[in-house]
């Protein structure tokens, strides 16, 4: 009888709270141009119990407490307000002010806890949702380009590569990209995926860039910076968004070549988010890209000064397949042998090595440059309670775009996922996820070129004579006939390329389709990457039982699951399983009345490859003397754990040519290194041109181990009469260990090292190693903000980024030029309404030198000004604008790396529906 009464009071107890709960009504709006406010806060003051306002200013909330409650409305770029509210019968007009945001910036990822950024211990830039929806740049990847410290390199549309403090490259394994809490890399790989299977235009409310090391808080892979993402809660940012750009690119530009007529340009995004009650939300996202991609040109001679109309032995930088070259002195040998008359033509020839090149493939036409990107993101999200949230989401990447490593790589249809499930509380987060990836029908240019030549022609056959023996013979009939050197090396190409499968063909697109789809484990150039990831963690911040400090602790797991089938890694029976397990705790104190904070950070790592775990540290200190002005100073020791690539790479990059990881295991076993002893390929070279065997130098080579950094920095930071901002500051790295490549050949299957006469003899190399010296790295830094008033802003810095003592031996991807200039001046709002909005940005670097990552090919990059700029006019009505804009809006051609594409200019419109 005692459990029906329980049970019977249950729903009268449930209506009695229901009764005392009051439901607050409203609207918000902005001042100035009479808009609805959305993504307000809206909170009781002293309770926990808010809200957030919808797309359109509109809130509802349910508070427990008897009225009179008092509710604090606020918003980054407005001033915060509090309202009394006495009764419920009456909906709410809340009308807020504009506000200059300037210093007010608040950042998560420096600290792992919130704060303002000029009080942050460590360099960080950012980007928030305003800054994007008012740049003139087409997405947030290029955005970053002009953020402080920040180098980039574009491969393509598509995939740009961030790094900071100066090492630059494609594909940078020592720098991390995360995305709502999970590491953007590609399993196998271990590079981010830039915006491959990053946030969408429309779902960005954040972006932390940290300059330098950072592994301490974010683990291995953490030394030349980290780039956190914040994707938009639905329970805040609610409604249907669209973003639609139509584009022309490859507008022709004077003194600029590019083989590509005027292209359109597609960019469509959508998002869409409701809060069905105030415990469930969702949101769903999509963006889709198309565009004809730009193209990689270079015809830079890898071999030498001349072109190739003067060099037979000419290899072009973007011209695939010259990689396989034969000395023909041997075929000059023979036809001695079979004709002594000839003596006069051949002896002055075999004076010295005759080295020729197969003829190569021009990248437009050969590569497909239609670059396609689909990206898509679900998220659903319940609050179990007011503090404890559950988060699930998926993100599927597809398209086709090219990338630059050892070679250019064609990423056709490829698929990258990533899944994740989070309990995330004020105190705590325990998250778990993986990241799936397909390499598709992934074209590796170098190689594949070169298996078509031999595909088409042999270079030779004792049978059937082949390529070069054909060349050599017209060859000598042209010398014959009079023609000079020069003219009958002409002559002899033309002869021996005679039927030669052209660019378009049906019979060039068959071959290159067998070939491409044909594993290279069965002979073909198609890699099979099925790699995963697998991660879990948890975090808890201890400081509400700590009451004397600030305590932060968590731990993580990580799977590797390297899946290649013997095209990317040594995994021809099975997966390669690598775990990582770490652990970290952060502590901190405020000290002389709060203007002073330490704070220092332990790590605990520990990766399957490699016996000795590694343990980091950082420690910082931030003085406030002044109000709003911040001292800081830092010191991180940072790692890296070789990376997969870097330990256990086995990948095909050309005709007898790999790129390889550094471990023993993989070159003594795969290679037989330690029978057949590898030599530098500049002593090879050097041999085969002078035929002296005392020029080889041997490549000393030790099992990879990891790499680490120590790094100190000094800045100031500061807010002046609200109005001005500015942040300077200069820093010194020492680096141990440091990984870089080599390029080396051995002959398998013999030690007489005349074998490396003869090309398809040998084998070379591009191998990842630690140099012995340590190097050290330095740079300085400083911007300024200033807000102009009435809406107008503008933006400087300056940064220069400096190595010292490097390895000569090594590739070391320090690919910077001395300072970078980068501007921005706009306006967010001027007109009666507020209705117009112009932004420009200016980006200066000085020409520098560069050299690719695997010895694809080094030179000079010319210095480049790229202006972009961009008006807009808001429907305020329709809830709407319109975008009329360009980057690089001079239409001068320009790179950002040897091998990589020269970037026009791109005019485009673009209609937004519904953005903040």
């Amino acid at each position: 009888m005692k459990v029906t009464r329980l049970f019977l009071l249950i729903p009268f107890q449930f209506l009695l709270s229901n009764l005392n709960a009051q439901v607050i009504k409203g609207t918000i709006k902005n001042n100035i141009t009479n808009e609805a406010a959305p993504a307000v806060s809206i909170h009781v003051k002293n309770s926990s119990e808010g809200t957030y306002s919808d797309d359109r200013g509109r809130f509802q909330l349910t508070v427990k407490k008897k009225l009179p409650v008092v509710l604090i409305f606020s918003s980054l770029g407005f001033e915060t307000k509090e309202v009394e509210v006495q009764s419920t019968t009456t909906p709410l007009d809340v009308i807020l002010n504009p506000n200059s945001i300037l210093g007010q910036e608040v950042v998560v990822s420096a600290s792992r806890v919130v704060q303002k950024k000029l009080s942050s211990p460590v360099t960080i830039e950012q980007l928030s949702s305003k800054d994007i929806s008012n740049s003139p740049q087409l997405n947030y990847m290029d955005m970053i380009q002009g953020l402080k410290g920040v180098d980039v390199t574009v491969s393509s549309i598509g995939f740009t590569s961030i790094s900071t403090r100066g090492f630059n490259t494609s594909g940078n394994t020592n720098f991390t990209q995360i995305v709502d809490g999970m590491d953007n890399q590609a399993p196998g790989l271990n590079f981010p995926l830039g915006s491959a299977i990053s946030l969408t235009q429309l779902d960005v409310d954040n972006i932390e860039v940290l300059s330098g090391a950072s592994s301490a808080l974010y683990g291995s892979r953490g030394l030349n910076g980290t780039m956190v993402m914040t994707g938009k809660d639905p329970f805040k940012y609610q409604g249907l968004s669209v973003l639609v750009t139509q584009g022309v690119n490859h507008v022709k530009s004077s003194g600029s070549y590019d083989p590509v007529s005027a292209s359109p340009y597609y960019d469509w995004a959508i998002r869409y988010a409701t809060k069905i009650n105030e415990k469930l939300a969702f949101k769903i996202n999509s963006q889709y890209t198309q565009a004809n991609d730009w193209v990689a040109t270079d015809s830079t001679n890898k071999n030498g000064p001349g072109n190739r109309f003067t060099d037979p032995n000419y290899n072009g930088v973007n011209y695939y397949g010259g990689a396989t070259n034969a000395d023909i002195n041997p075929f000059l040998e023979g036809a001695l042998a079979g004709d002594p008359s000839l003596a006069p033509l051949i002896e002055p020839l075999l004076a010295k090595p005759n080295y020729v090149t197969r003829t190569g493939y021009p990248e437009y036409g050969y590569l497909d440059n239609k670059a396609k990107l689909f990206k898509a993101n679900a998220e659903l999200r319940y609050k179990i309670s007011p503090k404890l949230e559950a988060i699930m989401s998926g993100t599927y990447g597809t398209g086709n775009i090219v990338y630059t490593n050892d070679t250019r790589y064609q990423l056709k249809s490829f698929k990258v996922g990533q899944y994740k499930a989070e309990l995330k509380s004020d105190n705590w987060f325990v998250r778990a996820y993986t990241t799936t990836e397909n390499s598709g029908r992934t074209i590796i240019a170098g190689p594949t070129a070169q298996y078509i030549n031999e595909a088409w022609k042999t270079s030779y056959d004792g049978a059937t004579g082949g390529w070069y023996p054909e060349y050599t013979s017209a060859l000598l009939a042209s010398l014959a006939g009079g023609a000079s050197l020069n003219d009958a090396h002409l002559a002899a190409r033309a002869f021996a390329d005679q039927g030669r499968t052209q660019l378009g063909t049906p019979q060039f697109n068959e071959l290159k389709e067998k070939i491409s789809n044909t594993p290279i484990s069965e002979g073909g150039t198609l890699f099979l990457d099925r790699s995963k990831l697998y991660n879990a963690e948890a975090q808890y911040n201890f400081t509400d039982a700590v009451k004397f400090m600030s305590v932060i602790a968590g731990v993580n797991w990580r799977l590797y699951s390297l899946n290649s089938k013997n095209t990317l890694f040594p995994d021809k029976d099975k997966p390669i399983n690598v775990k990582e397990y770490s652990a970290y705790v952060q502590l901190a104190k405020k000290l002389a009345q709060d203007q002073l904070t330490l704070s220092t950070s332990f790590r605990y790592d520990k990766n399957t490859l490699f016996s000795s775990p590694k343990v980091t540290s950082r420690a910082s200190a931030v003085y406030e003397p002044v109000k709003d002005n911040f001292i800081r100073f830092s010191y991180q020791n940072a790692y890296s754990f070789p990376s997969n690539i870097q330990a256990l790479q086995n990948t095909l990059n050309g005709y007898n040519s790999y790129s390889s990881g550094g471990s023993s295991l993989l070159l003594n076993d795969n290679y037989h290194f330690n029978e057949y002893p590898p030599y530098t390929l500049e002593s090879v070279s050097a041999y085969q041109q002078s035929g002296d065997a005392s020029v080889l130098k041997k490549f000393e080579y030790n099992d990879i181990k990891p790499q680490s950094v120590n790094a100190f920095e000094l800045g100031y930071a500061a807010l002046i009469g609200k109005r001005v901002m500015f942040d300077v500051l200069g820093y010194f790295s020492t680096w141990k260990n440091f990984i870089g490549y080599a390029n080396v050949a051995n002959t398998p299957g013999t030690s007489d090292v005349t074998a490396f006469k003869d090309h398809s003899t040998y084998v070379q190399y591009n191998i990842a190693f630690n140099g012995g010296q340590t190097v050290n790295t330095y740079g300085y830094a400083a911007s300024v903000s200033v807000d102009l008033t009435h809406n107008f802003l503008a933006k400087v810095n300056y940064f220069s980024d400096n190595i010292k003592n490097k390895n000569n031996s090594q590739i070391n991807n320090f690919n910077t030029p001395h300072y970078h200039i980068n501007m921005e001046f706009g306006n967010s709002g001027f007109g009666k309404k507020q209705e117009w909005s112009f932004g420009t940005t200016l980006r200066y670097k000085p020409g520098y030198f560069y050299v690719v990552s695997g010895g694809l090919a080094e030179g000079r990059v010319p210095s480049s000004a790229v202006i972009d700029a961009q008006v807009s006019y808001k429907l305020i009505k329709a809830r709407s604008g319109i975008r009329l804009g360009a980057t690089n809006i001079t239409n001068k051609y320009y790179s950002t790396g040897v091998a990589n594409p020269n970037i026009g200019a791109v005019y485009y419109i673009t209609y937004a529906y519904n953005i903040l």
